[in-house]
């Protein structure tokens, strides 16, 4: 049936991705000793099993060879191919021979193809990390434009320019914090595979995280601002982004924490910022001009009967 696989399809997967886990972690040096090492047993077998029936023999003389420094040199020239022709095998040694042209050439596929895997692997890494880079940067400059944006609708309030329009779609600038809040949690999340996985240094987690302290802070400006001038901005969508914010944000704090990225004093005075941010962006969001629906609604309803 479609969407059901057999056991030994099964089991086949797994043979095969153990065998892949295993050749992907054995290093070049691990298997150019296992080539050296099965070339070895290969010369030793044919010095310990040579009997009159299967030997190795002398071209030139055709004398049987009896040397153990022999019996290893025709092994290494038979394992590469190279075939010098001054040895000969004979007997049971042919098939012995052949299997070893066999395991030779197989081995000598993996040492090349682990040359070129490790290039790959220097080039990969360096890929990742350039765009690793443009990750983080691309999320500074994405609260970089948040803050510009908040600081545009501030000197417009601060000008008396500003629309209500302007004010009734501050959700959207929020939405946009709280988007750059959950790219920047992905990037501190812990990830079981470790192949070009890359974690945040503790330069750019500091930078990280003081540009979104500056962001709250920001916030926390336009907000006060709005409630000491009467403006009425307390929507329910801009709320629960606010909030939705406020908890993404302490969500990476406790992973850069549990990650140990930075030492205790400097994540102490950033936490401390952190938490006074969030504090009076709470406060503000408390003090604010409640705009919601039941609001208006009785607001209207106690209008109509003063008016009747």
């Amino acid at each position: 049936m479609k969407g059901f696989i057999t056991l030994n399809e099964m089991f086949n997967k797994i043979k095969t991705r153990g065998l892949n886990t295993f050749l992907d972690n054995l290093s070049f040096l691990g298997i150019l000793f296992v080539w050296v090492f099965v070339v070895l047993c290969f010369g030793l077998l044919y010095y310990f099993l040579s009997g009159p029936d299967s030997a190795l023999h002398y071209t030139a003389g055709g004398e049987q060879v009896s040397s153990i420094v022999d019996t290893i040199y025709f092994s290494f020239v038979t394992a590469t191919t190279t075939g010098f022709g001054d040895i000969l095998p004979s007997g049971t040694f042919k098939i012995i021979v052949i299997l070893e042209v066999l395991g030779g050439l197989l081995l000598l596929a993996l040492v090349t193809s682990k040359l070129v895997s490790l290039k790959q692997d220097i080039i990969l890494s360096e890929i990742y990390e350039i765009s690793f880079n443009e990750k983080i940067n691309r999320m500074r400059s994405s609260l970089l434009l948040f803050r510009q944006n908040i600081s545009r609708v501030i000197s417009n309030i601060d000008a008396g320019t500003s629309k209500k329009r302007e004010i009734s779609d501050l959700y959207i600038h929020i939405s946009a914090l709280e988007d750059s809040l959950n790219d920047i949690m992905s990037l501190f999340a812990k990830s079981g595979n470790k192949h070009f996985t890359k974690e945040v240094d503790s330069l750019n987690a500091e930078l990280i995280l003081n540009s979104i302290i500056s962001s709250f802070e920001k916030l926390d400006e336009l907000v006060n601002l709005m409630n000491s001038r009467k403006i009425e901005w307390k929507r329910e969508i801009a709320v629960n982004l606010m909030n939705k914010c406020i908890s993404t944000n302490e969500k990476i704090f406790d992973r850069i924490i549990s990650s140990k990225n930075l030492n205790d004093k400097t994540m102490a005075e950033i936490k401390s910022r952190k938490n006074k941010a969030v504090e009076i962006l709470q406060k503000g969001i408390e003090h604010a001009k409640d705009k919601s629906p039941a609001k208006l609604q009785k607001d209207l309803k106690g209008f109509i009967e003063i008016v009747e």
